[in-house]
């Protein structure tokens, strides 16, 4: 299973593709710039990508984004030594998979990209925030199921969603049984109902 890597830091890169080539990962791909992700990970397919949460002209965070809207089954790792809130809000809203303190020994990294890489979602080096309580269904679903769910409210088709979302129609099918399941509905009527029911449309 292949990586690929993005930090703004060349020396730091290399050292860390070689420290994880080293401990049995494959690196596909490592960069320093941030606009060549999209190419590099639609050329190599990695089963994880880690990135440095500051970029040149953009960050971790906005990078993840972009790469989930086209794939967001794709596992997203952010290594960082900041532990600002809003880093910190990207792993609590699902968006990324794993935050880790670049503070952290290779070992220690190594072994939490392996969870990750078995489906688990890891924290190192921040500490667990207390569970808010879950108001209603609404709450289960992020943002971008939150616009699928209002879109098949308004009886949008697969290709209608896909273009008022600028996705694949894949990406929209991959959102719609999200969004069902977390719903505990089987069907796209039923999903509707259940957001006028909810308040999320008219």
């Amino acid at each position: 299973m292949s990586l690929v890597l993005c930090d703004d830091h060349e020396m730091f890169l290399d050292a860390l593709g070689d420290a994880l080539q080293a401990a049995g990962l494959a690196v596909a791909a490592a960069t320093c710039d941030p606009q060549e992700l999209p190419t590099l990970v639609a050329k190599h397919r990695p089963a994880l990508v880690m990135l440095d949460v500051h970029l040149p002209g953009t960050t971790g965070v906005q990078v993840a984004k972009t790469l989930r809207a086209h794939d967001p089954s794709l596992p997203v790792v952010l290594l960082t030594a900041s532990h600002e809130s809003w880093v910190r809000d990207a792993f609590d809203s699902g968006l990324v998979d794993g935050l880790i303190s670049k503070d952290s020994r290779i070992h220690v990294l190594e072994d939490a990209l392996r969870h990750v890489l078995d489906g688990e979602r890891v924290l190192v080096g921040w500490q667990q925030r207390p569970a808010a309580p879950c108001r209603g269904p609404l709450d289960l679903l992020t943002r971008r199921e939150r616009e699928v769910l209002e879109l098949l409210a308004d009886g949008a088709t697969t290709r209608q969603m896909a273009e008022a979302l600028d996705v694949s129609a894949n990406t929209v099918r991959t959102h719609v049984r999200a969004v069902l399941d977390k719903l505990g509905v089987h069907q796209r009527g039923k999903a509707a109902c259940a957001a006028i029911e909810l308040g999320l449309a008219s």
